[in-house]
């Protein structure tokens, strides 16, 4: 029986599960190594925060599509991959062997690059230690109250969460809500937009009174303060670290080739260049030939083309090549049921675009829910 190794639940993964248990294949033995038991979709996270969903609505359940896949769960990560002896070794000690692996286990939050923010920030990655940390802030906020509330990236992701915080902290609170800042060392907030965009945002940003602080370098977060890299501090009661991405260390330490940020490098096939028994797909990986940026969207739609070319890899078939397109549709949501939409040169925003938002983000949720799952038998 050929072995493959599902190492993490990334948006990828969940495809690759729901595509072994809609084709069972009593010659394949499939292994999932995950700590978490559900795959948080981060479309909606700026969603939940901002009081629209409950958590359970924004995930994934992993144990029933493993089931389903007559898949083996290992709750733990890995803590190294030997590809010499095929062996993924996990934080709890098991050694999980595989013919095939695939890693798709997503990034982390680089908070160690700036003095005190692994001890006084919350990190976004991963999601769910996030929510421990929005879950304490926002109790504090109803309990205590907050003067302000600091979010460190300004990109889409940032940006969101700022208008999803100002929207729930209103609501829970009204006049006493904190006021919410996002800061970033980029020249202007979400740089990988054009100005059309950005105006957009900084329009309603303005009407919320949310500050949006560019050229704003962060050199220490300490307890109630940000202090920037020209000694100018802000006062701030908890802060958020969104910015950037980076790679988990193990994938540098098992020896495989990595890009120069030590995210595994892989080819057009998902397939690792160093290692062609072993795949990833997601923001853990990056592709040396076409490489995108690390955005859910581009696991989204690797998961069809991974499946794919695991099952080839494991019955000796001819893998599929899989470049996605540069383009794609982004829909940055704003706290309040509206949302900025672009798509190449074009923008557009309303309570319309937060609604076609809510529909795909539901409807990707809902096609792995056990309802559907069991339609699909």
């Amino acid at each position: 029986m050929k072995r493959l190794v599902l190492l993490g639940g990334g948006h990828a993964h969940v495809h690759v599960l729901k595509a072994i248990g809609d084709a069972l294949d009593p010659a394949v033995g499939v292994t999932l190594v995950t700590p978490v038991e559900r795959q948080l979709y981060s479309g909606m996270l700026p969603g939940y925060v901002a009081g629209h969903y409950g958590l359970d609505e924004c995930g994934i359940a992993l144990s029933p599509l493993a089931d389903r896949a007559r898949a083996l769960v290992v709750r733990s990560s890995a803590s190294l991959v030997n590809p010499s002896m095929r062996e993924v070794i996990c934080a709890n000690g098991e050694v999980v062997p595989y013919d095939v692996l695939s890693i798709d286990v997503g990034s982390r939050s680089p908070v160690e690059a700036v003095a005190g923010a692994a001890e006084h920030a919350v990190a976004v990655r991963p999601l769910e230690r996030f929510v421990e940390g929005w879950e304490r802030v926002l109790a504090r906020v109803r309990q205590e109250g907050m003067t302000a509330v600091s979010i460190v990236g300004g990109g889409a992701a940032g940006v969101e969460l700022a208008f999803a915080m100002d929207h729930r902290f209103r609501s829970e609170v009204g006049d006493a809500a904190p006021h919410v800042r996002v800061l970033t060392d980029m020249s202007a907030i979400v740089p990988e937009n054009g100005d059309a965009v950005r105006g957009r945002l900084l329009r309603l940003a303005g009407l919320r009174n949310i500050g949006m602080h560019a050229k704003s370098r962060v050199a220490e977060v300490g307890t109630g303060f940000l202090r920037l890299k020209d000694n100018i501090e802000f006062a701030t009661d908890a802060t958020f670290w969104v910015a950037g991405a980076a790679a988990p260390e193990f994938i540098r330490d098992s020896g495989l080739r990595t890009d120069a940020r030590g995210f595994l490098a892989v080819n057009d096939f998902l397939q690792a260049v160093s290692h062609p028994e072993i795949f990833g797909a997601g923001d853990c990986a990056t592709s040396v030939e076409n490489p995108r940026p690390k955005a859910g969207v581009f696991a989204v739609r690797s998961g069809p083309a991974l499946a794919a070319n695991l099952f080839a890899a494991l019955h000796g078939g001819l893998l599929d090549r899989h470049v996605s397109s540069r383009r794609f549709l982004a829909l940055i949501s704003c706290g309040n049921r509206r949302a900025v939409g672009v798509y190449g040169s074009l923008s557009f925003e309303g309570g319309w675009v937060w609604r076609w938002k809510d529909r795909i983000d539901r409807g990707f949720v809902a096609q792995y829910s056990p309802e559907s799952l069991a339609r699909a038998r």
